[in-house]
């Protein structure tokens, strides 16, 4: 795992949260740069932790709070936007993708990404957003 400890860079705060998601399934999952939440850590699973909509309060709280640094977004070159993705499933487990709650709403952060060259959607995406990706040289490939 990538040591922050000696490290000088200032994180990286995410004007919106689930293309915060987007970014963190690639360094958790993708590119094992940082830890995913494993809430098998937890004593029990209580269900309080997860919300009215079944979302869990706690694995939400832990990728809010997990810092970001420049050099973590430079390693991004591609992302994918999709409900199947883990992280998401760490966040709302057992969400099946039927709503748009995870999508992002501002697309600034990911367009900021010094590397991407990517972007996968399942569905497609906004157009302007696939024309500022395209403007940025980055390639959307749709299904």
């Amino acid at each position: 795992m990538y040591d922050e400890s000696t490290t000088t860079e200032e994180p990286v705060e995410f004007a919106d949260f689930n293309a915060k998601l987007l970014v963190l399934d690639v360094l958790c999952y993708d590119l094992d740069v940082l830890e995913p939440y494993d809430g098998e850590d937890d004593d029990e699973q209580a269900d309080e932790d997860l919300d009215v909509e079944g979302q869990d309060d706690r694995a939400r709280q832990y990728y809010d709070d997990l810092d970001l640094l420049p050099s973590h977004l430079s390693l991004v070159t591609e992302l994918t936007v999709d409900s199947d993705l883990e992280v998401l499933q760490d966040v709302h487990p057992g969400w099946d993708g039927s709503d748009d709650r995870y999508d992002p709403q501002n697309w600034d952060d990911v367009l900021d990404l010094p590397a991407l060259a990517t972007v996968y959607a399942a569905a497609p995406l906004p157009a302007h957003v696939v024309d500022r990706l395209t403007e940025k040289g980055v390639e959307v490939r749709s299904a």
